[in-house]
């Protein structure tokens, strides 16, 4: 279960990290006329995390808590927006 946590963090945070990366790998498969719109380039690196972390967890037979999984990937990728919203309420 810890392993879901972590991988799931991991995904989540690391959609953020890579988005440049998967929007010019998008960019050389796509083109510039068939190239999805910019809200949706931080949803494909989150949807890519996702399947790599599931994969993951897969391999290692990790039962599947898809629940678990997706909530600790959403904090991971809503964290900098969240941390933000927290820290502006206390002032």
């Amino acid at each position: 279960m810890i392993l879901t946590v972590i991988l799931g963090a991991l995904a989540g945070w690391g959609a953020r990290q890579i988005e440049t990366q998967v929007t010019d790998q998008l960019y050389r498969w796509l083109g510039d006329d068939h190239m999805i719109a910019d809200q949706d380039r931080g949803v494909a690196s989150l949807l890519l995390c996702l399947m790599a972390a599931a994969a993951t967890l897969s391999l290692l037979g990790e039962s599947g808590r898809v629940f678990l999984f997706t909530l600790v990937a959403s904090l991971g990728y809503f964290q900098q927006e969240l941390r933000e919203s927290v820290l502006s309420r206390k002032r």
